[in-house]
């Protein structure tokens, strides 16, 4: 296990110019990195952000806001628990595992602990998911410590609200060496959370928000939007790493990649956002009308690329970004264990076979439902993949149906035989 362990005389030199980040010390910074590269992916990046670099790109002028923002707790964990723990070692990690066990844990895995939440937005991915239990404090701590000790090192919060959970900083206390995200809509982030996640260092924070003022509001209700940007403001001055995130709908499709918007959220402190395309789940399914229409869908990629050319922030999208990742990342890159327990693919893809409350995580990982899902992704080029709700519904439905899967949220299943009918038309 020795060669899984972070270099401290590495760290301490990344950090040591963290303070100030020019082109040099980032090519030098990136040079450290690249001594743990060991996949042609890895290497692969590492070219690219050597060329952002030497061409001055918008994205490096986001890593230095993101850094330049961080308090020295959250700059140790971005270098040791993000960089080096989730994606470079922990892809050895992850490969001793399949190794042994012949599967690959996710990179990511993302927890629902409630569905409880202080708002009731229209569309809500999470509004038809049964909330008949909560997940404990001690299955959260199991599940996150198996999937961390077969190499996942990146850790997702999602829910409902995950601030409704009062033990919710506790966990993430307890695995320093993790790395976490938190989707909030914000607006229970008192000063002493604020506090505490700045101290803690390794979660970062993506504030929900849905366009500006008029339109978050109206999905979210009235106030949601300035205390949204103001709670964002607040957890950047105090060095948290911050960002948005936002489902894009036909409704605010234009206004989301604006200029108006991503100057605000830029203004406020956000040093990424994290852009999920409406699908059909949820409230979705009952309100297809927050689905974006083929045309809007066929013009994101563009968008996203100018605002990436122009703008300081590094701007995920969920719908194209499966050309970086190699294809869409469920059931491989990614998993989601919601309220109940139940083990699913996607947080996008709300089927499951397996529980943690019946099944080790590690024998969930090997079902025939991951498997198939897997097969889907290793059969389809790159390029050709977004999300496999999407490109290709009809192998979707074959293997829920071939694995006994069953969906964890209402309208679901009758969402995917339309889709996959309307494939096969």
């Amino acid at each position: 296990m020795a060669d899984f362990e972070i270099p401290a005389a590495v760290s301490n030199q990344i950090l040591g110019m963290a303070g100030k980040l020019s082109n040099q010390n980032l090519l030098r910074i990136v040079g450290l990195l690249e001594r743990f590269a060991s996949i042609d992916w890895h290497h692969r990046g590492i070219a690219a952000i050597k060329r952002m670099i030497e061409e001055d790109h918008q994205g490096i002028e986001a890593v230095r806001r993101i850094v330049q923002r961080a308090n020295p707790q959250a700059r140790s964990a971005l270098v040791n628990a993000f960089f080096l723990g989730a994606i470079l070692l922990g892809y050895k990690r992850r490969y001793a595992f399949w190794q042994r066990h012949q599967v690959a844990p996710p990179g990511t895995l993302m927890i629902s602990p409630t569905v409880r939440c202080n708002l009731r937005c229209y569309g809500c991915y999470a509004a038809h998911h049964e909330p008949r239990q909560e997940l404990t404090r001690q299955e959260v701590e199991g599940v996150v410590r198996e999937a961390t000790a077969a190499g996942t090192n990146f850790i997702m919060f999602m829910g409902g609200e995950p601030f409704v959970v009062p033990w919710l900083l506790d966990v993430i206390a307890a695995f320093p060496k993790t790395a976490f995200l938190i989707y909030t809509n914000g607006l229970l982030i008192d000063d002493a959370k604020v506090r505490r996640l700045a101290e803690l260092g390794n979660a970062a924070v993506a504030i929900g928000i849905d366009g500006l003022e008029a339109e978050t509001d109206r999905r979210k209700g009235p106030g949601a939007f300035r205390g949204a940007v103001a709670v964002m403001k607040r957890l950047s001055d105090a060095g948290v790493i911050t960002g948005f995130s936002t489902m894009v709908s036909r409704r605010n499709y234009d206004e989301i990649y604006s200029d108006a918007f991503i100057d605000t959220m830029i203004e406020h402190g956000a040093g990424f956002g994290w852009m999920a395309v409406a699908l059909p789940q949820g409230r979705a399914c009952e309100e297809p009308d927050l689905i974006p229409t083929p045309e809007q869908k066929a013009g994101i990629k563009a968008r996203i690329q100018r605002l990436r050319q122009r703008k300081p922030i590094l701007l995920v999208d969920f719908y194209n970004d499966a050309e970086i990742t190699e294809g869409c990342g469920a059931a491989s890159l990614t998993m989601h264990v919601n309220v109940n327990g139940d083990v699913e693919p996607c947080v996008l893809m709300p089927f499951a076979v397996d529980n943690i409350r019946e099944k080790p995580f590690t024998e969930i990982l090997c079902s025939d439902f991951f498997k198939g899902l897997r097969r889907i992704r290793e059969s389809h080029p790159p390029g050709e993949q977004t999300c496999m709700w999407v490109y290709c519904p009809r192998e979707v439905r074959d293997v829920v149906h071939r694995s006994g899967a069953r969906p964890t949220s209402r309208g679901v299943m009758e969402k995917l035989d339309e889709l996959a009918d309307a494939q096969d038309g």
